[in-house]
């Protein structure tokens, strides 16, 4: 069994140190496990570390022993693990995927860990494409998950990428791999609920081969287009300018939506995108230079040569903790944030207290543009 991508070079493109240790999500379910004890072979032979993390979302009475079962599997396999428990549990799986991506990229950081592995197979991948299809998703987009993402919860997964090496992977390959190892794993009754919308296109699937052969075969052409196109974002992405002040200029007079929705995210501080209907009224109301609308947590003007984004100073302020501010600085004793009394007045009303800061727009750019120069399905090259 070999993982669907070259997971050497995925793994040292993102987390190059062989002293930093490898993060792993495990459930439980057969695709997680898959996921631990193939990377457990690799990092036998790399003689690099395992942390596997387990979420227990305190939602089912039997999570607490599947995450025993995973402490002692991890255990005997020689690494250790964490079970991370949901303080605030909600029957909502919005929210408990939020509140996952958060205790596992807090716990992957104190762990000093770099990456952070989940199992997302390409099951999972068309899964995602026909239900977004049904919802009238007709870009690229469609095509799910990527294998190479920032972890998509901020300030907490600052520069920590999460990586889905079995996303060319079928689950039914991935569960014969085991009961060939002998591994059992659990099944969470919610992935057999047709409550959730994901259930039902899954049962309406497997009812249909040819129909999923079909749509096998197009989530792939989706997948490379999506790739073609995120070089083309990369590019776009890197002629943008970050000020010390963390004033986002483009320079694009005509920039690709989803370049300004991702500059706005960042402006915002947040891991929050503005709706793409709000942003076609945006982009249709700043038809000259000077003329400045707030979107998504940030104040976007239109220049002659591009736009100018930064932080509305009348929304909400994300998060703040000892060593991050509004998601857009971070502390550093040889910061020198420019003078307040330079800044313009917007800029300065969303400005951290005291020069010792530097931006961090620009460093979460950068790994954006890493990941989306990740090609999918050929080897990765560092």
């Amino acid at each position: 069994m070999q993982f669907g991508a070259d997971f050497q070079s995925l793994i040292e493109r993102f987390s190059p140190e062989s002293d930093k240790p490898i993060a792993l999500a495990v459930s439980g379910g057969s695709d997680s496990l898959a996921l631990l004890r193939l990377t457990y072979e690799w990092a036998k032979a790399a003689e690099r570390s395992l942390i596997t993390l387990t979420v227990d979302h305190r939602l089912r009475p039997e999570a607490r022993q599947e995450a025993e079962m995973v402490a002692s599997l991890s255990a005997k396999l020689g690494h250790s693990h964490q079970t991370l428990t949901w303080d605030r549990p909600r029957p909502s799986q919005a929210a408990a995927r939020n509140a996952r991506y958060e205790l596992l990229a807090r716990a992957a950081r104190t762990s000093n860990a770099q990456v952070l592995l989940t199992g997302h197979t390409f099951d999972d991948v068309v899964e995602t494409a026909m239900i977004r299809r049904r919802r009238g998703v007709r870009d690229p987009s469609i095509a799910g998950p990527v294998m190479a993402a920032p972890v998509p919860v901020w300030p907490a997964g600052r520069a920590m990428t999460l990586l889905r090496p079995l996303i060319q992977t079928n689950r039914s390959d991935l569960r014969a791999y085991l009961s060939v190892l002998g591994q059992t794993w659990v099944d969470d009754p919610s992935n057999a609920s047709t409550v959730y919308e994901r259930v039902r296109v899954r049962e309406f699937l497997a009812r249909h081969p040819r129909l999923l052969s079909i749509a096998r075969d197009y989530v792939r052409e989706e997948q490379n287009t999506r790739s073609f196109e995120q070089t083309g974002l990369a590019a776009n992405l890197s002629r943008v300018e970050i000020d010390p002040s963390g004033l986002i200029d483009t320079a694009l007079a005509d920039p690709n939506r989803h370049v300004l929705k991702l500059l706005i995210r960042c402006a915002s501080g947040t891991a929050d995108n503005p709706r793409d209907s709000a942003l076609r009224e945006l982009l249709g109301a700043l038809t000259a230079p000077g003329q400045r609308q707030t979107l998504g947590g940030a104040w976007v003007q239109r220049t002659k040569t591009g736009f100018l984004i930064g932080r509305d100073p009348a929304s909400p302020s994300p998060d703040v903790s000892a060593d991050v501010f509004d998601g857009r600085f971070e502390t550093d004793p040889l910061g020198a944030l420019p003078d307040k009394a330079k800044q313009p007045f917007l800029v300065r009303q969303s400005s951290p207290p005291g020069p010792l800061w530097r931006e961090i727009i620009s460093e979460r750019l950068a790994h954006l543009i890493q990941c989306y120069q990740t090609p999918l399905l050929t080897p990765v090259q560092r």
